[in-house]
């Protein structure tokens, strides 16, 4: 197949060499989290830094300032590039590594294509006016990369979509609570702008990480929402063979400890060092590669169950 100067040979060795470079940027990108996939044999950890690169290079977009209009400019060409990649184009050895893995686990296309969708609801306003808004970016970003993960991961039963929707949106959105701080610091406020009006939450003195009842009572606000999130998709593990249960119980549980954190004490946001301190997520790592992964309510599995 003839390729223009843009695109690259496909064969294996470009592939081979895009899931090395998916792998290192997941490393820095996902530092915290990467280590929940240790326990996958090696063709599905290669092929979950694949998706992980794809939402790598959402957020990456999201950083991108609108005014200019180039930002939208940058979209089109990622949009462009991924779908260049299917039709066997790719101007990267990320994107075929990408390509690859989705044809392997049968990953359908829309939901690669999704969190472009989502990205795109933030380059063009930079804002969310409504919950449900953020709702939809979170869905498209955070549950529709999930979504992509679960084949993956092992699934041996139908009809996980909408239940990995619900769990990769609440995934997002306390990510999104916990580095809120952080985010508005640099001036990127990801979080509905009504419900911070109607929590009266002061923003100048949330960027100097101090304290005050709005903070409190708006933290608990998307605590409760993004909790009922992960309940309505705390069947998602019966989709999934034992490999795969252990990696999403454990992604799970970091984020379950967050949440539940944030509860517990709001405060913990203003911390520069993160909602779990670095003993808090040593201790789940440690569980992790030991197989000693803790019960979370969030996480039932009904074979397991009927084992007891």
């Amino acid at each position: 197949m003839l390729t223009s100067p843009n695109h690259i040979q496909l064969n294996s060795n470009a592939i081979e060499r895009g899931y090395r470079s998916c792998r290192g940027a997941g490393r820095r990108y996902f530092k915290s989290q990467i280590w929940t996939s240790v326990n996958l044999p090696r063709d599905q950890r290669r092929a979950l830094d694949a998706v992980l690169f794809n939402l790598m290079r959402t957020l990456d977009l999201l950083d991108l300032e609108s005014a200019d209009g180039r930002s939208l400019d940058v979209w089109f060409e990622v949009r462009d590039d991924l779908s260049d990649a299917f039709r066997g184009q790719c101007t990267s050895v990320e994107l075929a590594a990408l390509v690859d893995a989705s044809r392997r686990f049968k990953i359908p296309k829309q939901f690669i294509f999704d969190p472009l969708r989502g990205a795109d609801l933030w380059i063009r306003n930079q804002k969310f006016e409504t919950f449900g808004e953020l709702e939809s970016f979170c869905s498209y970003v955070g549950g529709s990369s999930l979504v992509s993960a679960m084949p993956i991961l092992g699934v041996i039963k139908p009809d996980f979509e909408v239940s990995a929707i619900e769990c990769g949106k609440a995934i997002m959105l306390t990510q999104l609570l916990a580095n809120c701080v952080n985010d508005m610091k640099r001036n990127k406020t990801y979080l509905a702008s009504d419900d911070m009006s109607q929590c009266e939450l002061d923003i100048p003195r949330l960027k100097l990480r101090r304290t005050s009842p709005s903070l409190v009572h708006f933290v608990r606000l998307y605590a409760s929402r993004i909790e009922k999130m992960f309940f309505r998709a705390k069947h998602l593990a019966e989709h999934l063979d034992f490999d795969g249960k252990r990696t999403l119980k454990s992604l799970l549980a970091i984020h379950w400890q967050m949440l539940l954190k944030m509860q517990l004490t709001p405060e913990t946001i203003l911390s520069e060092l993160g909602v779990l301190n670095r003993q808090e997520r040593l201790a789940l790592k440690s569980r992790h590669l030991l197989g000693l992964e803790r019960d979370i309510p969030i996480f039932i599995d009904s074979k397991a169950n009927h084992t007891h």
